[in-house]
């Protein structure tokens, strides 16, 4: 009985394949799935950087140096990211095909760029949704003067000649005091 068991599970070993090629079979599988994964991550990236882009365009086209200065901020990191990840796939690709145990952490870099980068293309749709308060050259300012201003005599001159001194297309208005409130208070 004892010989019949020991022939079975002698028969059983030379069936099966050897522990190492059952780990590197699983390896495999497990490395192709982190390429294409890292494929997948290093597309949508791709995808967002352009999402972005398009947003510094209609920024642009609204002549918004608010959202434009906000969505061109998230764009730069987009694209450091983006390159980060591109070299962490690369590396990827190396660390496989040589087996290298750092692989793990190549394909940590580019997961977490991407997680990154989705967090910064919602940002920028945040920055297109801000109130921006612009001021540029064809803002005008149009000042009326009223001609039945009091004159204040010679005081009129010097102010006038302040605004022009300032660059003021107009004088500036004399300053007229009330009356003290209090006789003998000044």
């Amino acid at each position: 009985m004892r010989l019949k068991i020991l022939i079975g599970l002698a028969g059983c070993a030379l069936l099966a394949p050897p522990a190492s090629a059952q780990s590197s079979t699983q390896k495999v599988a497990s490395d192709a799935e982190k390429l294409e994964a890292s494929a997948d991550h290093i597309a949508r990236m791709k995808s967002a950087l352009k999402q972005a882009l398009g947003r510094v365009e209609e920024a642009r086209n609204e002549k918004d140096i608010v959202k434009l200065n906000c969505v061109t901020e998230k764009l730069t990191q987009i694209k450091s990211l983006l390159k980060v990840a591109e070299q962490a796939d690369i590396s990827l690709h190396e660390a496989i095909s040589n087996r290298d145990p750092g692989a793990e952490s190549e394909f940590s870099k580019v997961s977490i760029a991407r997680a990154k980068i989705d967090a910064l293309r919602g940002e920028a749709d945040q920055c297109i949704g801000q109130l921006a308060y612009i001021v540029d050259e064809k803002t005008t300012v149009e000042v009326q003067q009223p001609s039945n201003l009091p004159d204040s005599g010679g005081d009129s001159e010097l102010f006038s000649g302040l605004g022009r001194r300032r660059g003021l297309p107009f004088p500036v208005p004399p300053v007229i005091r009330p009356p003290p409130a209090s006789p003998g208070a000044h």
